[in-house]
């Protein structure tokens, strides 16, 4: 039996629970494998529905379809692990591990404050009160932009 390749990221297409329809073990992109023809869209999580493979949030219920690396901000969908585009695994990148973005000491792995210089280790996500490292663009969790809430702050 040949295994049916995901078009996104050549991972292996598992049946999903519709007729006719794989879901990606690797990405999460659910497609339609017809003959020669490949039909991709991501469903949501939270309404089923099918949008398109770039999309950001649901068209229907408005749920994120994705989060970002920590590393190089590429988007990942929510069930990725890793990055596709840098490699990295964000959830071992956006842990807090005690070490400062700013001066590079090295502190106790719960510490909310550099010891040395007094810069804040650990961000707590406005959106989805995740507790990741601080110095990152993009919540881990959630994938809220933090630069684009403080342009809309500031606008």
């Amino acid at each position: 039996m040949e295994t049916t390749r995901c078009p996104r990221c050549g991972g292996p297409g598992t049946q999903t629970k519709d007729v006719g329809r794989l879901l990606c073990a690797l990405c999460g992109l659910v497609f339609t494998a017809t003959g020669e023809e490949t039909t991709t869209y991501l469903e949501c999580p939270q309404c089923g529905l099918h949008n398109e493979p770039q999309t950001r949030e649901c068209r229907q219920c408005g749920a994120r379809l994705a989060k970002y690396c920590p590393r190089c901000g590429a988007g990942l969908e929510l069930r990725m692990r890793f990055c596709d585009q840098c490699g990295a695994n964000h959830a071992e990148l956006s842990s807090p591990d005690g070490g400062c973005h700013w001066c590079g000491h090295q502190n106790e792995a719960d510490s909310e404050l550099c010891e040395r210089c007094g810069a804040r280790l650990i961000t707590i996500c406005p959106e989805c009160n995740s507790r990741m490292k601080a110095g990152l663009n993009y919540c881990c969790a959630c994938g809220l932009d933090y630069q684009a809430l403080i342009t809309d702050q500031e606008d």
